[in-house]
């Protein structure tokens, strides 16, 4: 009797993720949320590359190469190892692939000759993982193939000079002009989660088909049963189980009239949701994250609730505001080196030692919005660096470079020690223990249940924890309305010498952006300025979804620079002018 010469491995998919791997196209577009299984359909693309292109080449196209050997790849070969990979063991002579390093001898070479191997992850049968880097090696060997994961951080319009090129290999060997020509030849795997600002919207463009061949508006019914299964969480929070059926039948029904297909070109794009893989999460876990996260992030990152550019918003940020990629890559390199390319250990690093616009020599600059029901807290720090232009300045640049968020109980102070935690902790190998803390005035009021106020209590923690605190306040107890208008205003536009620039961090502050550029600006009845608040006071809006976090960084920004907003006299000049 013949020894089975395989072994079989039970693999659990989800419906979004099945759909995905089941329908065949060339270019595909999964815009899932967390939770949802992006990590799964990137080691599924790999291992079939590696199956039907035997001495082909996959791109993984990223921002940085800190990106890819920090994010992407340790989730993709996790799912790789459930598949029976194992890094190759030069002692034993054993196992499929090597990483950023010369393939042993004996072991077949890709169609196109690859000289370096330093961004190169070689598989037994020929076939190599190419990373391409737009902060480094952003053109690689022509390919078969391309993935990028995490999608929204990389430039398209870079990416399409530069990595689309490159997508040309051995049309002989699997495209058109082969015997057994490959669907997926030349094509692209898109994987994100939901664009937030306007450049990253080329991620959905590809929709547009849904609507061209079958009459669907994807976007608005995909909203709309957002919205119901928002209404199902908080059934089945309070236990209501008729109504709890009734919505899960209705979202049900939604979610079916949304099934996706692929497009007379040959693309296929998905929008899936932690509900998708509900079946393997279970309700509890929805349930746990809609209760400690904020309810934008949850809508945003759990049921992928696609945003809308608001009109009138209050703060004109544009693309020169905003940079992606500040990895330090050579940190993280030097660290996967040492770490020997373990990817258990390159998921967890996660502090500030790898943001490369985090001075650590530098003091730091936060600021901290006290809500009723969350606190939310904001990081600068000034450098002589550009980090959008990749250029020295003559003058400081204002960099917002991180964000931190906690639900809090009134009746229960701690919360301000678990805000305090989580910036202590990302920043515990900052050398430079000093920082400047913008205070929020609504923080030094005296409560009830404690003899010290939350500014005094977050100052002490800070203290405790080796930093030395520097306090700052802004006059009157919030920043005026209309003059904050105008201040961000001349700052955002730039024309002025008078006034810093300020850039984001937007893989950092993604919160913090959305926050802001949700925000409109209105006019009073006096004529002037204000923001538009009122979702604050809606109960079905916590404050996450309104404006906390624009205001925790007006706090820092309106202090800093107020005074520069004086012009000859003490009047101001009006933005409209």
């Amino acid at each position: 009797m013949m020894e089975k010469d395989y072994w079989q491995e039970n693999i659990r998919v989800n419906r979004a993720q099945y759909a995905y791997m089941l329908l065949p196209a060339k270019n595909k577009y999964a815009v899932f949320s967390r939770g949802t299984g992006k990590s799964f359909i990137v080691g599924a693309e790999v291992d079939e590359n590696v199956r039907i292109m035997p001495r082909g080449v996959t791109t993984i196209a990223q921002a940085t190469i800190g990106q890819a050997l920090t994010k992407t790849l340790p989730s993709t070969f996790k799912m790789l190892d459930m598949l029976g990979y194992k890094p190759y063991d030069y002692q034993t002579h054993t196992g499929d692939y090597v990483v950023c390093r010369r393939p042993p001898d004996g072991w077949y070479r890709p169609y196109e000759h690859i000289m370096q191997f330093d961004h190169v992850i070689s598989f037994s049968n020929g076939h190599i993982l190419y990373i391409l880097t737009q902060e480094g090696n952003s053109r690689g060997p022509n390919a078969d193939f391309n993935i990028t994961d995490e999608a929204l951080t990389i430039n398209k319009e870079k990416f399409d000079q530069e990595v689309a090129p490159t997508n040309r290999g051995n049309e002989t060997v699997f495209g058109r002009r082969s015997a057994h020509p490959i669907v997926k030849h030349h094509g692209n795997a898109f994987l994100s989660s939901m664009p937030y600002t306007a450049q990253q919207k080329w991620l959905l463009e590809p929709a547009e088909y849904y609507e061209r061949e079958r009459g669907i508006p994807l976007f608005q019914r995909w909203n709309r049963m957002v919205s119901v299964q928002m209404q199902l969480i908080d059934a089945y929070i309070n236990k209501d189980r008729a109504l709890f059926r009734d919505l899960w039948n209705e979202a049900s029904r939604m979610r079916r009239e949304l099934t996706p297909f692929v497009s007379r070109d040959s693309t296929l794009f998905i929008l899936g949701s932690v509900f998708d893989n509900i079946e393997n999460l279970g309700m509890s876990y929805i349930v746990n994250q809609y209760k400690v996260m904020d309810k934008l992030s949850f809508m945003v990152e759990i049921l992928n609730y696609v945003l809308d550019k608001v009109d009138h918003c209050y703060y004109k940020l544009e693309d020169r505001h905003l940079y992606y990629n500040a990895y330090n890559d050579s940190y993280v390199r030097d660290f996967a080196e040492n770490a020997g390319y373990d990817w258990e250990s390159l998921r967890s690093v996660h502090d500030s030692r790898i943001d490369l616009d985090c001075d650590p020599t530098l003091p730091l600059e936060i600021s901290v919005d006290w809500g009723s029901a969350a606190s939310f807290l904001s990081v600068g720090q000034e450098r002589c660096y550009d980090f959008v232009g990749r250029q020295m300045t003559e003058q400081p640049v204002d960099n917002v470079i991180n964000e931190f968020f906690v639900r809090r109980d009134d009746e229960n102070d701690t919360e301000v020690n678990v805000l305090a935690d989580k910036f202590i902790a990302y920043y515990s190998h900052h050398a430079c223990k000093r920082l400047t803390l913008y205070r929020d005035r609504y923080g030094d009021a005296r409560r009830a249940n404690s003899k010290k106020t939350y500014n005094e209590l977050f100052v002490e923690r800070l203290q405790k924890f080796g930093w030395e605190v520097e306090q700052l306040v802004h006059p009157g107890i919030e920043p005026p309305q209309h003059e904050k208008f105008l201040l961000w205003t001349y700052i955002l536009a730039e024309t002025d010498p008078r006034f810093p620039k300020v850039r984001f961090n937007a893989t950092r502050c993604r919160h913090t952006l959305i926050s802001m550029q949700n925000t409109r600006v209105i006019e009073d009845s006096h004529g002037r300025f204000a923001k538009d608040k009122s979702s604050e006071r809606r109960q079905s809006v916590l404050p996450e979804e309104a404006t906390h976090f624009g205001d925790c960084v007006d706090k820092r920004i309106w202090t800093k620079y107020h005074t520069r907003l004086k012009v000859l006299s003490t009047s101001f000049v009006d933005g409209r002018v």
